[in-house]
């Protein structure tokens, strides 16, 4: 019997929660179908079939996770199918309260009809909560009937064992050195909010984010090196191009030529473009660049495959395309992996510079600013041209100042000299 597996949906991913099924136990379903949508360490995606027929049985409840390659539904020819105990425990708890057999059969009926994914009634006194939750509890020593379940039917599930921990770390109870019994001490929670502020709570996708950027800071040895283009010609070379492709065609942008400059650059320095991993270096051949794109409450990295390869429209009509798939959250597992080398423009936000932070296990990221307009002297004279600040983060275990200055500088000579990048 077919069974769906959790997928590798990114490369650093371990596991994924289900935030919905858009299939019921019962239903048919063909291959290729959506049948689920999963947030994972850099998104929410979507769960395709891979088999024809009919979802017997679904094993990860919304709201749940699961690990890499652990079974989630099962799809079957139907003679299998299995419904949540619902009328079970309907009948079980209208027998306590005296109700009659025809108002259990009318309750039961509609969930015979419409299966929900809603536990049974709990035993003895037994919380709902999801396996994963009892075990994060156990290995804390927290007691589950202090927690607040908000999955379905009131679960209690992963997330909600996380808000608690999180809680506890940032709001330390009090401790007074010595007793005061006159004095009235508010509890911890009360005192380290105030009554005016709002508390917000953050999505799986943003703790995951959050604890990926704080285990790159940590652990790889940020080191920094920064640089000014004179961007004067490759501005005027993008007006070339986009006069030249009209009002229908494709249009580039500064980003297009910074990511194709890096690119070219990154052939000719490939210890730039390779990853620590296991205490040895890797080397890759090809050359992915990943886009660094604002998506809302979410920051998302789609790559552009074999850069160094392609022309400039090229590239801009595939960044165009993954642009548009991050923002109606339509990135698919090939466009978020592969990742050799990344780069975050913030020059439309009227940024005077900024360091970024490496997305592991890539070597390096290059920082964006605005480009302004400043005299520089030429031919010593004062001369105003159009300058663009950058900084590229580099770990320190692969790379080393002189190569990422080397670097720098090839990134500077191609763009300062902008027909290179349309060969």
């Amino acid at each position: 019997m077919p069974e769906v597996s959790m997928p590798r949906l990114s490369d650093t991913m371990q596991e994924g929660t289900i935030t919905r099924w858009l299939k019921k136990p019962g239903d048919e379903v063909k291959r290729g179908d959506i049948i689920a949508e999963v947030e994972t360490d850099k998104a929410n995606m979507e769960i395709e079939a891979y088999d024809s027929g009919v979802l017997e049985q679904i094993l990860t409840q919304e709201g749940e996770a699961a690990p890499i390659g652990q079974a989630i539904a099962i799809i079957g020819d139907g003679s299998g199918a299995k419904q949540t105990p619902v009328a079970s425990a309907q009948a079980s708890s209208a027998s306590t309260n005296g109700t009659t057999t025809q108002a259990i059969s009318q309750s039961a009926a509609p969930a015979v009809s419409a299966p929900t994914f809603v536990e049974a009634a709990p035993s003895e006194g037994r919380l709902k909560a999801s396996p994963l939750a009892r075990r994060i509890a156990e290995e804390h020593s927290i007691d589950l009937a202090r927690i607040k379940g908000t999955g379905p039917g009131g679960r209690i599930v992963r997330d909600d064992l996380e808000d608690y921990l999180e809680q506890q770390r940032t709001v330390a109870p009090a401790q007074p050195a010595q007793p005061a019994p006159q004095v009235q001490v508010p509890a911890a929670s009360q005192a380290s909010i105030p009554e005016d502020s709002e508390v917000i709570k953050i999505s799986s996708v943003q703790k995951k984010i959050a604890n990926r950027l704080l285990e790159s800071k940590q652990t790889v040895p940020h080191f920094y090196v920064s640089n000014e283009i004179d961007m004067t010609d490759a501005l005027a070379l993008r007006q070339v191009l986009n006069g030249a492709a009209g009002d229908e065609g494709i249009k580039v942008s500064v980003n297009d030529l910074i990511v194709k400059a890096c690119a070219l650059a990154l052939e000719k320095f490939p210890d730039v473009n390779s990853s620590y991993r296991d205490g040895q270096f890797i080397r890759h051949k090809h050359v992915n660049i990943g886009v660094a794109v604002d998506v809302p409450n979410a920051l998302v990295v789609p790559v552009v495959k074999d850069v160094n390869v392609k022309g400039v429209r090229t590239i801009a009509r595939e960044t165009r395309e993954l642009i548009q798939k991050a923002r109606n959250n339509k990135l698919s597992v090939s466009d978020l992996s592969g990742g050799t080398f990344s780069i975050s423009n913030l020059g439309m936000m009227d940024v005077t510079g900024f360091n970024a932070i490496i997305n592991p296990p890539e070597a390096a990221i290059l920082a964006v600013a605005s480009t302004r307009k400043t005299f520089v002297p030429v031919d010593g004279q004062p001369v105003i041209r159009d300058i663009m600040p950058l900084t590229l983060s580099a770990d320190h275990r692969i790379l080393y100042g002189a190569t990422v200055a080397r670097f720098l500088q090839e990134v500077k000579r191609l763009l300062e000299n902008p027909y290179a990048l349309l060969g």
